[in-house]
Parts: structure tokens; C-alpha cells; sequence
């Protein structure tokens, strides 16, 4: 047998025996997929954001319904201010009038107001409840992502760990002259490699514990940030879900707005009515001894000579068309969507069971075979070392595939199918 390979099983040995003396630092608070749910309620930018539009849209309502404001008008007329023998501005002879205008709308203006503020309430509302369900969306890649990173990180530490003893044992072999020095070199190389996984993925864990802050609002930090050990296969339904996907309904709302909006437009050619009460005093004068009172009513209506809200109809109508055309694309959307989640679904159910059932035993049970074969001197270095290397990727990419069901199985419900 060659001197490395029976000096072999120690180096192993002593590379597989379990690390002591490292100190960790206080693991954070994990956060469960629930309560960072409740945290992106009241702290998600675009949450907040919607909820100002819907309040906007409430208010909306009162202004469409108000009616036109009467409106006064006080006038005073001198007869003859300078004529001789005034007894000043304020004792003149003047005329005075107290006048009262009140437009009338016509056409059912007022009700088709109301009932396009009514509709704008209701979509803004859908758009609330799209704005959370995407927002949710979000959340869970993030909260995956950072669950995923945490995993591979502990993957990749312990393998770095592992990789670093065996190349300081390779290292105290090589100077006894047990190990030859190109054996060494690859040795250290691999830790090398390892090593640099493992950077990486601490790298991957903290670009995931910003994410997952930046979408939360940062109301907790994110050095404080990690998951529960869950994997969670589907999001509970958003509380008043009845079960419509919330962009839908805001898409047909929209329409339904629009043909209000363009109702609305078509009865400004109905001429709205003015009418005016006036009540005139004259005071008495050179021409008359005694003062006089009178009163007056007039009606007004607009002529539709130069303009005829042409502008206003036609812009309707494309509103009209444009709103139309989008719930259609939001109804073939949201039926491609379910039709492709619900086959990442299905792939990633197989993918997941054949790795665990399949791929990661035997790689593990290969891994096991090889600590056994490099002791007997059954197999050379770079087979041993290629083993290894195959049961970290396996380790990886069993918990990938994992999170790749759970994010799949999440994003379902999300897109309104049941789970």
C-alpha cells in the first residue's frame, strides 16, 4: 500500500471528529412567515401607499355628490352722485340689489358622479387587497430566500470546517512525510474552494436579511432578522378573500367605472338650467319723491355654438376601450399564471421527492462507502475527494429544491387556486 494512503484513515479521522471549541454568537429571534405578514401590513411602503388611495377614493364620494353652490351677489348703484345738494357717498340717492343664482344640473349628472366616486372606491379598495396579495408575494421570496440562505450557509460552514481540518491534518502528514506534497496541495486547495463557498454564502445570508428588512419597512433590523425552521406549503387566505383574485375585480370595477365616466361625459350635453332672484331697491331721487322696490327672475342656459364636449365623449370612449382591454388581459393573465404555477407546483413536487429519495441517500450512502474505501486503500484521493464534493452539491440541492416546492406552493394560493 503507498505511504498516503495508510496514512489516510487518521487524517480522516481526525477530519470527521466532531468540532469543538467554536463559539457562536446568540442566534436571532426567528420570525415565523405569519408574523412577518403581520409586520408588512403596517409597515410595507406600497401598502401604505394603496391605503392613502382608497381613503382618497372615500373622499372622492363627497365630492361628487355635492351640489352646485348658490351664489350671491349684492350691488349698489348711485343715481346721481354728483348732483348738487348730496348729502355725502354714504346719504346719496343709489340704487341697491340682492341677487341669487342657483344652477340646476340636468341629465342625472349628480347620480352618475356618485356612481363612477362609488366604483373608484371599490377598485381602489380591490387594489388595496392586490397591493397586500403582491406584497405577500414578495414577502415570500424574501422570507424563503432568506431561509434558504441560512441553510446553505450552515451546509457550507460545516463543510468549510470539515474541508479546513483535513487539510490541516494533510498539512502535519505532508511534513512528517506521510503524505506526499502534491496530495497536500490538493487538499488544501479543496479547503481552499470550500472556504470561499462558504463566503459566499455568508454574503447570500446578509444580501437576504436586508431584503427581507427593506420589505418590512425595516421596523426590525436586519442583523436580527432569520426564519423559523418551517417550510411553510401555502399562505393563509388575506382576511375577506371571496376568492376572486383582487386585480380582477379591480380590472372589471375599472370598467365598470368607465362606462359611468362615459355616461357622465355623453350627459354634459344636457344644458344644466340657471336660475336667478333678484330683489332691487331704489331710493328716492330728483326724478322720483318716493323710493321703489322691485323684483326679477331669470333663467339661463348654456348655447352649444363653439364647443360641445366633443373633446370630453371621445376621450371617454377610449377610456372606455382601454379599461375594457385591460380585463381582458387581466383575466387571460390570471388564468396563464394559475395554469404555469400550478405546473411549477407539479415539477417541483417530483424534483424535491426524487433528490430526497433518491439523490441525497445515495450520495450519502456513497460518501459512507468512500470514508470506508480511502481507509482500506480502495480508492484514490481524487475519487474520495469527488464524493465529497458530490454529497455538499446534493446536500445544496436538496434544500433548494425544497424551497423551490415551498415557493411554488405559496405562490399558488397566492394566485388565487386552493391549495
Amino acid at each position: 500500500m503507498p505511504l498516503q494512503l495508510r496514512s489516510l484513515p487518521a487524517l480522516l479521522l481526525a477530519a470527521l471528529l466532531p468540532l469543538t471549541g467554536l463559539t457562536q454568537s446568540p442566534a436571532p429571534e426567528p420570525l415565523e412567515l405569519a408574523a412577518a405578514e403581520r409586520i408588512l401590513l403596517d409597515a410595507n411602503p406600497a401598502i401604505l401607499q394603496a391605503r392613502a388611495a382608497q381613503a382618497a377614493a372615500r373622499a372622492g364620494i363627497d365630492m361628487a355628490g355635492a351640489r352646485p353652490n348658490p351664489q350671491l351677489t349684492l350691488g349698489s348703484t348711485s343715481t346721481d352722485p354728483g348732483r348738487a345738494g348730496t348729502r355725502g357717498f354714504w346719504n346719496s340717492w343709489t340704487d341697491n340689489t340682492v341677487r341669487v343664482d342657483q344652477l340646476f344640473e340636468r341629465g342625472n349628472k349628480r347620480d352618475l358622479r356618485l356612481a363612477a366616486a362609488d366604483l373608484n372606491l371599490s377598485a381602489s379598495g380591490a387594489e388595496l387587497a392586490n397591493t397586500i396579495r403582491l406584497a405577500r408575494i414578495d414577502l415570500a421570496n424574501a422570507w424563503l430566500d432568506l431561509r434558504v440562505a441560512r441553510e446553505i450557509r450552515r451546509i457550507a460552514n460545516e463543510n468549510a470546517a470539515l474541508a479546513q481540518r483535513a487539510a490541516d491534518a494533510a498539512e502535519v502528514r505532508g511534513k512528517a512525510g506521510d503524505l506526499a506534497g502534491v496530495d497536500v496541495a490538493r487538499f488544501r486547495a479543496d479547503a481552499a474552494r470550500v472556504a470561499n463557498d462558504a463566503l459566499q454564502a455568508e454574503l447570500a445570508h446578509t444580501r437576504a436579511r436586508i431584503a427581507l428588512a427593506q420589505l418590512l419597512g425595516n421596523r426590525l433590523p436586519s442583523a436580527q432578522l432569520d426564519t423559523s425552521d418551517d417550510w411553510p406549503a401555502a399562505a393563509p387566505a388575506p382576511a375577506g378573500d371571496t376568492g376572486e383574485r383582487p386585480d380582477l375585480l379591480a380590472a372589471r370595477q375599472r370598467t365598470q367605472q368607465a362606462s359611468a365616466l362615459r355616461e357622465l361625459a355623453r350627459a354634459q350635453r344636457t344644458r344644466d338650467v340657471s336660475v336667478g332672484i333678484q330683489y332691487e331697491h331704489a331710493g328716492a331721487n330728483a326724478n322720483n319723491s318716493y323710493s321703489t322696490t322691485s323684483y326679477g327672475l331669470s333663467v339661463s342656459v348654456p348655447l352649444f355654438i363653439n364647443y360641445d364636449y366633443r373633446g370630453e365623449i371621445a376621450r371617454s370612449e377610449a377610456d372606455y376601450t382601454a379599461a375594457e382591454q385591460q380585463l381582458l388581459a387581466t383575466r387571460a393573465a390570471v388564468s396563464n399564471e394559475q395554469a404555469r404555477l400550478q405546473a411549477e407546483v407539479d415539477a417541483s413536487r417530483a424534483r424535491h421527492e426524487r433528490l430526497r429519495d433518491v439523490v441525497l441517500p445515495a450520495a450519502e450512502k456513497a460518501a459512507r462507502g468512500a470514508d470506508v474505501a480511502i481507509q482500506k486503500g480502495a480508492m484514490s484521493l481524487t475519487d474520495y475527494l469527488d464524493t465529497q464534493r458530490s454529497l455538499r452539491s446534493a446536500r445544496i440541492e436538496a434544500t433548494l429544491a425544497r424551497a423551490e416546492l415551498a415557493r411554488a406552493g405559496l405562490l399558488l394560493r397566492l394566485a388565487g387556486d386552493t391549495p
